[in-house]
This record gives structure tokens, sequence and C-alpha cells, in this order.
């Protein structure tokens, strides 16, 4: 099918703040500077300041924006972009940033269906548990399927290669001996095992959830489990949470499972891009 044939259907999606608080208060947060890309392409942004909520959470500055066209280059197809910044970012002065940043860019082929992704611009910038500073090493080729600059052959979802890497993921988070030294509790609860225990069929299900973090080092209040810290009188806390289905990629850089006084459900810095074209080919 010649790619003049063919009309690409961009879809991008980028929020910096939201979720919901039961405890101290029941409160909503409405998504903060939300920003969608139009089918057609084009480009739009979002911005907001000085957000607070009590003295819950607040940011001092968030921006998102999304774009989408036809790439100028010769041989190359649609290029989406989506971006997604909280910065001065702090909750119950437990978790702080200076920055966090999720940035997805993918590219569709003229001919194909299977978009080239990366992940460059994706950054935790002076990332803090409890005052103690987390080193944050990223995998930006986490969804490198290794044919080299051509597009890929298959979506990333059931690519062998993809697959194994989550596959080690999972079991270093599921194994006590990657503990670090300074851990005194070294049991794995049964909500790590429960959700970290890979299967192939799960990918086969439509999704797979994996993170673009390789490693966090620190010493912190708390038990890390790879990606995932669990914090005693506050919560579980997510960093760079990728979700990947058979046509998208959706990047979280924190996300947090609150469960001390305060209790409810937040996340920051998420991005979102897919996609299709029509007709396949």
């Amino acid at each position: 099918m010649a790619a003049t044939n063919r009309v690409h259907y961009f879809h991008a999606d980028a929020c910096a703040f939201g979720g919901y608080f039961e405890r101290p208060i029941e409160h909503t947060v409405a998504p903060q500077s939300p920003m969608s890309l139009s089918p057609s392409g084009g480009y739009g942004s979002a911005r907001s300041e000085n957000f607070r909520l009590q003295g819950l959470m607040s940011y001092k500055s968030a921006y998102t924006q999304v774009a989408g066209h036809m790439s100028k280059k010769a041989g190359h197809g649609w290029v989406t972009l989506v971006t997604s910044v909280v910065e001065g970012f702090n909750v119950l002065d437990v978790i702080t940033a200076d920055r966090l940043s999720a940035q997805i860019a993918t590219e569709h082929p003229l001919e194909g269906n299977n978009p080239k992704v990366n992940f460059l611009g994706t950054s935790f910038e002076n990332l803090k548990v409890a005052g103690c500073p987390i080193n944050i090493t990223l995998d930006f080729d986490i969804c490198d399927q290794g044919n080299g600059t051509g597009y890929p052959g298959e979506p990333c979802i059931t690519n062998d290669r993809f697959r194994r890497r989550v596959a080690e993921q999972y079991q270093g988070m599921t194994n006590a001996k990657n503990f670090p030294q300074w851990v005194k509790n070294r049991t794995i609860p049964d909500w790590i095992k429960d959700r970290y225990e890979w299967d192939d069929a799960q990918a086969e299900s439509g999704s797979v959830l994996c993170s673009i973090v390789k490693e966090a080092t620190g010493q912190f209040p708390g038990t890390p489990f790879g990606n995932v810290f669990e914090v005693p009188d506050f919560g579980r806390v997510f960093l760079g949470e990728l979700l990947v289905d058979c046509k998208s990629y959706q990047l979280t850089m924190v996300r947090l499972e609150l469960g001390c006084s305060s209790q409810g459900n937040v996340s920051a810095s998420t991005a979102k891009a897919n996609g299709g074209t029509e007709p396949p080919s």
C-alpha cells in the first residue's frame, strides 16, 4: 500500500498530576495541565503554576505539550512527541523532586504498522525520599527491539527480547538477594510477589507493565524492590512505570499508593503516545 494512499491518525495525551485523596480529606484532584493531540496532528501545550492542596502536595510549575506531523526526512513517516513536566514536586515532604520529566517520541512508518519509540528527554532531577537523595539510572532502550535503524517487524509487546527484559525486571524485584546491605527487613511482601510474577500469558492479555528505571540507589527509610519503594508510615512509591500494549506506550514518572495518615492514589508526570495508520499494510 503506497504511503500516499494511507492516513495516519495521531494520538497523544499528557497530564502533569492527578488522582484522589481519601484521608485526611476527601478530595479528587482534577488532571493538571492536561493536553491531547488532534487526530490530524498539530501542536498543543498547557501550563500551570503554584499548585497546592493544603499540606498534602504541591508543585511550583507544570507543563505539557503534544505534537504530531509528517517527517520532512525522505523515507520517514509520521512523528509524535508528548512531554509532561512537573517542577518543585512535593508530597507530604516525603517524596520531593526538583523536576520530573516524561517524554515519548514515536515514528510510524510509511509502509508497515509498528512504530519506533524512544524516551530521550525523560529524567528525574534531585529525587528524594524523606530528604535522602535517590540516584536513578534509566533504561532508554527497554523497548528497543534490536533491529538497528529500521522499523520493528512486530509490536513491542510480542517481541521476545522485550519480554525477556521485563521478565528480568520482575525477577530482580522478587529476589531478596538484590536488597542493598543497609536494608534491615529482607522479606519480600506478598503484594510484590503477586503483582510482579512474570508470566508470558500476561503479554497475550493485551498489556505489560514494566519500568524505564534500570537502577535506583541510595539509603532512605524503607525497602526498595527495583523501581518500587515501600516507605513505612507513608505508602508505596512507583517510579518510571511504563505500560505497553500492542499500540501504545504510557509512562508515569511517579505514582503513589498512600497508606498512612494520608490515604489515596496520585500520579505525576504522565505521557502517552500511540496512533495508527489506515488502511493497515
